[in-house]
Parts: C-alpha cells; sequence; structure tokens
C-alpha cells in the first residue's frame, strides 16, 4: 500500500468534511467522506495494516472536528474517533471475503456497516467520557436515543455518498498500490483433459 496516497486522500476528505460539510447535511443528519476512504483500504489492503491506517484516520478526524464547550471555545481531544475508526475497521476486516468489491452496492454497504460502529464507539466514548471528567455529553440537551438515530442515518448517508465516492476510487486504484496476490492451486481444473 502507497502510503503518502492514503495519508493525501485522508487529509483531502477531512478537510472536504469539515470545509463543506455542510453540502452533505440535512437538518443534524451529516454525511462524511472519510468513512468512504477507510473502508476502500481496508478491502484492499494487506490486513496488518489496516487497523493502523484506519487509527490515523481517526487521528486526523480527531484533529479536523474541535469539540465546540459550553463559553464558545474550541478543544481538540483526540481519541474518540481514533477508537470509533478502530472498532469499525475491525467490523469491516471481516466482510472482506464476503463482499464483491466490483458491486458499488456492497462497497456502500460496507461503508454503511463501518460508520454505524464507529458511531456506536463514538457515542460510548463520549458518553463514559462525560461520565468521568463530569461534562456534558456533545449532544446535550437532546437525548443519548436521538443521537443514536442520528447517528444511524448519518451512517446511511455515508453509505449512499460512498457511491460516488467509490467510482473516483476505483479509477484511482493502480496508484494507491495496493498488493494482489493469486493463488494457484494443482487440480483437475488446472491439469486439463
Amino acid at each position: 500500500m502507497n502510503w503518502s496516497v492514503y495519508i493525501v486522500a485522508v487529509l483531502f476528505a477531512s478537510a472536504l468534511d469539515a470545509g463543506l460539510g455542510g453540502l452533505f447535511q440535512i437538518g443534524a443528519v451529516r454525511a462524511e467522506i472519510l468513512p468512504s476512504i477507510v473502508v476502500f483500504m481496508a478491502l484492499a489492503a494487506p490486513k496488518k495494516l489496516v487497523l493502523r491506517a484506519a487509527v490515523f484516520a481517526g487521528l486526523v478526524a480527531d484533529l479536523f472536528a474541535p469539540v465546540i464547550l459550553a463559553d464558545g471555545a474550541s478543544l481538540v481531544i483526540p481519541g474518540p474517533h481514533v477508537l470509533a475508526y478502530a472498532l469499525g475497521a475491525t467490523a469491516v476486516i471481516p466482510l472482506r471475503g464476503l463482499l464483491y468489491r466490483q458491486n458499488p452496492l456492497s462497497n456502500s454497504a460496507a461503508v454503511t456497516i463501518f460508520s454505524s460502529f464507529a458511531a456506536l464507539a463514538w457515542i460510548v466514548v463520549s458518553i463514559l467520557r462525560s461520565v468521568v471528567t463530569g461534562g456534558s455529553v456533545p449532544w446535550w440537551p437532546a437525548t443519548g436515543t436521538s443521537e443514536v438515530v442520528i447517528q444511524f442515518l448519518g451512517a446511511l448517508g455515508d453509505g449512499v455518498l460512498a457511491l460516488p465516492v467509490f467510482w473516483v476510487l476505483t479509477r484511482t486504484k493502480p496508484i494507491w498500490g495496493f498488493e494482489t496476490k493469486t493463488r494457484l492451486t494443482p487440480g483437475v481444473a488446472r491439469e486439463g483433459l
């Protein structure tokens, strides 16, 4: 895997999500491009690199998404998206053998699964952080149930947004440097008649 291409793609997607994220927002539900980049990498890169790359993307997502405090100040807390993207990547890794990667709907489903697990982890980390620090959760004064619904709808939005993103990413697949190994096993079909 070509790490420089991945780093540039993650930074570009995070900048688009931070700067133009309002274009992909309906009400409180917001779709993001970064999960599509991470899932594209998770479906094609070697398994030993997937978790590291997802943690890097989560760190970049945390750096580009500061928490707005009650007094209006912003605070960058690295950690919630790091853990969320790691959990999302571990949910996608077993799907590698099940998905037909040329089908855009299967890629979209993988992004939805990734985003759902990442949203669940982010909600749990936010609740634990508020319990430990005695502060409020980021979605206050709304309820936790409404935040779960908003995050799940956002995961569905990520899946829909993955359709055009994956179309672009598959056109650039040669520059990503993914290793492809073809195993040929001897058998009746290989021996001929």
